[in-house]
């Protein structure tokens, strides 16, 4: 009996051993779903808020856009407003070009507009390089594309030193002669070959016509014919108030009278012409000097056009 006492209590104290267990086992799988629960929680609480943060970020984003947009539509509009009073800016100035032929400035300066054509030898053109360099002045130079091709270090030094070179065509014809379209084949051919020699875009304001051709007095035809076409590539033609070749036709061409004859016409706002000859730049020093010493300067185009007048 006894025994069997002893046996029923140990098959108890089992049986209470194996519930604590299991209620042990459920209390650590309750409170492992409830850690896992709160984690859960704390993630999507941070996700949420995450959540949150990127609407703000969108919609911040989206004020942004909506900035930029307006912004854009003010810039394409004002653009678009630019772009119409430069269209009716070129419209007038090719108008005023197609009207404009210069031969001088303004009277009441005291600028006077050195000018040279054609272009030499690579050794004349190097002396008048040195001469307007030793002498301080800035010219405007009419070579021909042709010229620029043979001599480029001479043109490229002239535009480093602060000459302006002007569209002389390239290969200097009688315009009178030529078609519209050859003309523009001259002008262009011209412009593209001082680009190569410069290895960049190189924009003048000035044409000068090989001759004077097609510009002179008497060939108004011609002129009207021509001009435009001048204009469409954003140049004046510019002639001159005093020249040498046709003026010393039947003297003799020599670096004295060449210098006397400038000095006994130029006045404020002339325009000079020469030309790259052994005569013309031989006379170029005691031309400069004798200018100031008459009180005139010798100038660019550039400089002469935009001059005010003395007070």
């Amino acid at each position: 009996m006894e025994n069997h006492y002893n046996i029923g209590r140990r098959h108890s104290k089992k049986t209470s051993s194996l519930k604590i267990f299991i209620f042990l086992v459920l209390i650590a799988l309750v409170a492992l779903l409830g850690f896992f629960s709160a984690t859960q929680f704390i993630t999507a609480q941070s996700l949420q808020n995450q959540l949150k943060s990127l609407d703000q970020k969108i919609d911040q984003l989206q004020e942004e856009q909506s900035e930029m947009q307006n912004k854009y539509d003010e810039i394409y509009e004002e653009n678009e407003r630019l772009r119409e009073e430069n269209q009716q800016l070129h419209e007038e100035n090719k108008m005023m070009r197609s009207e404009s032929l210069i031969e001088h400035g303004n009277r009441e300066t005291d600028k006077v507009a050195i000018t040279i054509d054609d272009g030499g030898s690579e050794a004349v053109n190097l002396r008048a390089l040195d001469y307007l360099r030793e002498l301080g002045v800035s010219a405007t130079l009419f070579p021909t594309g042709q010229n620029v091709e043979a001599y480029p270090e001479s043109w490229k030094r002239a535009v480093q030193e602060g000459h302006e070179l002007g569209n002389h065509t390239y290969s200097h014809p009688f315009l009178s002669n030529l078609s519209e379209e050859r003309v523009r084949e001259e002008l262009s051919g011209w412009q593209e070959a001082v680009d190569n020699v410069l290895g960049e875009a190189y924009h003048t304001l000035f044409f000068r016509p090989p001759y004077g051709d097609g510009f002179l007095a008497g060939q108004d035809y011609q002129r009207e014919r021509l001009q435009p076409i001048v204009a469409e590539e954003g140049m004046f033609p510019i002639m001159w108030d005093v020249e040498l070749v046709y003026a010393l036709r039947n003297e003799a061409y020599t670096a004295s009278r060449i210098t006397e004859h400038v000095l006994q016409n130029a006045r404020g706002g002339s325009i000079v012409l020469l030309h790259f000859t052994e005569a013309d730049i031989e006379a170029l020093p005691n031309i400069i000097h004798g200018l100031r010493e008459r009180g005139l300067e010798p100038c660019s185009l550039r400089e002469l056009l935009l001059a005010e007048p003395q007070s």
